[in-house]
């Protein structure tokens, strides 16, 4: 398969592209210039794996949640492939993404991503299974719900780019045994391999309307309802 993937849901974009058995990655961790550097930075991918936008076979994202101008960013970006080339382009819930690696651990997993303002994007696995969807909460819920589901001693895997603050907060309410994984797979390959196998049960990419999964509404929504 022939793709292009962007994780744009934490502050450090990641881009990848794949040709087949050759693949080439690019981390972006610069603040707004972002948006200067996605274009380029899609074009050096493509290159280094000998592949042009018109060939390929998918593209996908993170779909949210996660900061807002990296998800615009990305959407905008595939969207103007999928306009020039036709392209489809297939959205995974960042959370999903991030937890994909672990589905098989049998462990509970904790998916989270640091929304600013002691607030997390949060959600929690158990053997693939979504038991607490995704949230724009805080430490202090996600620990009395392992309370409440967990058994005693049992593993907790903390995963996702901020997965260090998050165990930190929850050790801090009282779950001794949950650990963060400082090493994580790329979540650009859990993005092909969730949109390869999206394919071959043949279902829907995203529509022209559909846009990123926001769980909180943006600064500037705030201010306005504020005047």
């Amino acid at each position: 398969m022939k793709s292009l993937v962007i994780d744009s849901a934490a502050s450090c974009m990641v881009i990848a592209a794949k040709n087949e058995n050759l693949t080439a990655t690019l981390s972006l961790d610069i603040g707004m210039k972002q948006s200067q550097k996605i274009l380029p930075a899609i074009d050096y991918v493509l290159e280094q794996v000998g592949l042009s936008s018109s060939e390929l076979n998918f593209t996908a994202l993170t779909s949210g949640p996660g900061t807002f101008t990296g998800l615009r960013l990305a959407f905008s970006a595939l969207k103007a492939i999928e306009l020039a080339h036709e392209v489809p382009i297939y959205g995974i819930p960042s959370l999903d993404a991030y937890a994909y690696p672990f589905r098989e651990f049998g462990e509970v997993v904790v998916s989270v991503i640091d929304a600013k303002k002691n607030q997390f994007f949060a959600a929690v696995y158990k053997n693939g299974e979504c038991i607490f969807p995704a949230e724009d909460t805080t430490a202090e819920k996600i620990s009395a719900f392992l309370k409440s589901t967990i058994g005693n001693g049992e593993k907790i895997i903390v995963v996702g780019p901020d997965a260090k603050i998050f165990s930190g907060e929850l050790k801090e309410n009282g779950i001794e045994n949950a650990k963060f994984l400082s090493s994580q797979p790329n979540a650009t390959d859990s993005l092909s391999e969730i949109a390869e196998s999206m394919i071959e049960q043949k279902k829907e990419p995203l529509k022209d309307y559909d846009g990123p999964i926001y769980l909180r509404k943006s600064e500037a929504e705030i201010a306005l309802e504020n005047k």
